[in-house]
Parts: structure tokens; sequence; C-alpha cells
């Protein structure tokens, strides 16, 4: 029996000892770009926000006054808005879209860099902008509201080391107004996306339009045929159905579908509960869609780097998982709590357990379950077995010159961008810990690559 306990912390110590600062944050922070009119600029109630998102967290920034603060609502209540009762500062979908994805990647910190105006038409957005074109809507007055976004990004950048990894759309309602204008929408918003993708040298930035729906409206609106309509919005249908189209014109985007959001009363802007599930929308859509690295999801990506998931474990490896977690279980209740492993742990540092409960906790509902933890073991034993067989110097950490030659991926281009999509900390080699976050996410992301192991 004691031979048999010794063999158990023995793999428990090999197996997840170099996950012992997978916790610690990277050195560049991941940055969403949000842009639009109203919408986005935001018609929440700050007040009405419970007190941890109204006071923001030092994990969940936004670009703000120029400079880096938490995220919490800042912008001051107008006179229209205190018509509904908002009294103190309003927010957009920034606030639940920005915690969701801090919820979703624990051990990153996240960034918002925001830049909307109201009322605004694509037309104030193009990157080639003209002021004669803008004065087609009356905006000329505004200015390249692209520029003013690009210098906001670029001095976010300067403040501190920043990956961009997300740019979110929310906008059109001035453009249903026109049916000229709407007309040139895809092309505009095409136009928009590769500029932001060049001027930011993100190539496949994941792009991500919001597009609301009417009552009788589908959610799949391939087969409309836009026509003019009566009342405010004559050229709603001709935006609708451009919006749509965009995932299918511009590479690694998708759209949003925003249905049954709530409003202010006899009102086109989103209220408290709106905002909230708006930007929830956004953070699952993009936790969920098939982004793409090198044009390939992030499964079809560990597919080509050897990755099998639960197809290449044995029983014999499920059964001694399920005994490392009973052995671990120390009140046999079938769970891990914090306490139970973090706090009350023997083995690794609390700084490792921390890391590994984090990993393992796939639904963040701070237990793990004997199928998580099986799950997360059968992601982080392959990975690391895959990046031993890479490892040409065995000395744990991976080259540029090492991945490319290890020939797992077609072609030299395609390497260079997977690796710099797993190295986060941009420092041009990777360790373990950095590696396995990133190889994790992609693991869990879209379609499970990796089904739950079975009993």
């Amino acid at each position: 029996m004691v031979k048999y306990h010794l063999l158990i912390v023995a793999v428990i110590v090999s197996v997840q000892a170099p996950l012992a600062c997978a916790e610690g944050p990277t050195k560049k922070m991941n940055v969403f770009i949000l842009a639009g009119q109203s919408n986005m600029v935001g018609w929440g109630d700050s007040l009405k926000l419970p007190e941890d998102l109204r006071n923001g967290s030092d994990r969940v920034l936004m670009f703000e006054h120029g400079k880096w603060q938490p995220l919490k609502p800042f912008k001051n209540a107008t006179r229209s808005q205190g018509k509904f009762g908002m009294t103190e500062f309003s927010f957009g979908p920034e606030i639940a879209f920005a915690h969701g994805m801090a919820k979703a990647w624990p051990d990153e910190t996240i960034g918002v860099v925001k830049f909307s105006v109201g009322g605004t038409s694509i037309l104030t957005w193009k990157p080639d902008w003209s002021k004669e074109d803008a004065d087609r809507v009356g905006q000329g007055r505004l200015g390249s509201l692209y520029k003013k976004l690009l210098a906001k990004i670029d001095q976010a950048g300067r403040d501190r080391e920043i990956k961009i990894v997300g740019f979110l759309w929310l906008q059109g309602g001035g453009d249903m107004k026109n049916v000229a204008v709407a007309n040139e929408y895809l092309e505009n918003l095409k136009s928009l996306v590769a500029a932001i993708r060049k001027d930011t040298g993100v190539p496949d930035l994941p792009f991500f339009c919001g597009s609301p729906r009417r009552t009788q409206d589908p959610d799949d609106i391939s087969d409309l045929v836009p026509q003019r309509v009566t009342g405010p919005y004559p050229a709603v249908e001709f935006v609708l159905k451009a919006q749509w189209d965009a995932q299918k014109e511009i590479p690694n985007s998708r759209t949003v579908i925003l249905r049954d959001i709530e409003t202010h009363p006899m009102n086109v802007h989103y209220n408290t509960a709106g905002q909230l599930m708006v930007g929830k929308l956004f953070a699952d859509i993009y936790l969920k869609t098939s982004l793409r690295i090198g044009g390939h999801t992030p499964q079809k990506i560990l597919a080509m780097l050897g990755a099998k998931g639960r197809d290449a474990v044995t029983d014999r490896q499920v059964a001694m998982y399920r005994r490392i977690f009973g052995f671990m279980d120390a009140n046999n209740d079938g769970h891990h709590s914090k306490k139970e492993f973090i706090d009350d742990g023997r083995y690794l540092t609390r700084q490792a357990r921390q890391g590994i409960f984090r990993a393992s906790d796939a639904n963040g509902d701070g237990i793990v379950s004997e199928e998580e933890y099986i799950e997360n073991r059968i992601i982080t034993d392959e990975a690391k077995a895959i990046f031993e067989t890479m490892d040409g110097d065995d000395n744990g950490k991976l080259t540029r010159k090492e991945f490319s030659a290890s020939e797992k991926l077609n072609g030299e281009d395609l390497a260079k961008t997977v690796f710099a999509a797993l190295d986060s900390d941009g420092d041009g080699e990777l360790v373990v810990p950095e590696y396995l976050r990133v190889w994790g996410r992609w693991a869990r992301s879209g379609d499970k690559s990796l089904p739950a192991a079975s009993k």
C-alpha cells in the first residue's frame, strides 16, 4: 500500500509540476477593439449594475482618459438618458463582454479599447474618409472617425504592451435611413475590417458584427431580397442583409444575431439588461465560433500538431486518472473544492495548485468534478507529449526554429502564424506553462474535439 501511494504521488508531481507558473500574467495584454454608434456607446445604467461590475477589476481594463484603468462605467449620463432615470454613468456591451472573456481566460488580463460615436454613418468610419463623402449624410464636421480610432489604439499600445485579439462592431442604425448609403454598406464594412487588420498588423484579426433582428426576421436571412420599407428606417433590410453577408465576404468573421434585446421604453437604445445581454452574446460567440489561426480552426491546428484527444486515451489511463482524483478527494464527495485542492493540498506549490484548479474548472463553478479533472488531464498530458517531441535539445523551451523544424504543420508561413499565436508573451520562445494555457483554450473552444471521458 505504501508503494502504491508513493506511485500515485509521483504521478501527480511529475505530470502536473510543469503547470507551476501557468497562471502568471502574460507580458502582453489581450485587447479587444470596440467601435460603432449609440448602442456601442451605451445606454446601460451604472446604478443598476452589481457592485463588482461598478467598481472594476485589475484583470479587466479599459483604455480611457489616456490611460489603462479598471473597466467600469465612466461616461456621464446625458440629458436624454436622464429622461429614463439614468443619473450617474452609462455603459455599453463592454462590461459583460470583457468580464465574460476574463472568466473564460482566468490566467489573462483583458483590455478594451472602445471608440464610438452615436448616430454615425459608416461613411464617417471609412479608412479613405473624405468630407465630401461624409457630407452625404451631414456628418463631414465629425472628421475621420477611423483615424481617431487608430490614434486611440496606438496610444493604448504605447502605454502598455498589448496583443489585439478581436474587433467588435455595433453600428448600422443610422444607415438604415438612407437606401443609397445602405447599398454601399457591405463594401464599406469590408474596407473597414481590412484596414483595421492591416494597420494593427493582425491580418486574421477576428471580427464580430452585431446585427439586430425584427420580429418577423429569421436568423438566417441569406434568401432576403432587400426592399425599401415604410417608416423611419426605409433601408433596414439593406443593412441587415449586408451585415449577414459580411461573415461570408470577410474571412474570420461572424455576425452576432441580436434578437429580443431589452430597450428603454419607446426607444431604440438597449437598457441595462439589454447591454449586459449584448455583451454576453458577443463573448459567447467569440468563444464558441470557429476562429481561425492561419485560416484553420483551433481544433484543426491541434489535429495537425498530432492531437487525438479522448480517442488516444486507453481505459487504463482513464482508470489511473480516476484513482489520482480519488486520492486527492479528501472528503470523498466526488468533487475537488478550492479549499480541498488549493488551500489544503499537499503537493506542488499553492501557485501551481491554483493554476491546475482553474484549468480544470471548465464551467467556472468553483469546483472540479471528476470528469472535468479527467478532461484536463487528457488535454494537458497530450499537449506536453507533443511539446516534448518538438523540443529538439530537451531544454524545456521551443524556439521558432524548433517548432518549424518539426514539420507538423503544412508550410513555413502556417508554422510561423501558429507559433505566434501560442507565444502569448511575444518573446520568441515557448515554455510549457504559456503553451499549455493557449493549447487548453483551443482544445475547449468551438466544437469539442475532446469529449468528456466516460466511465
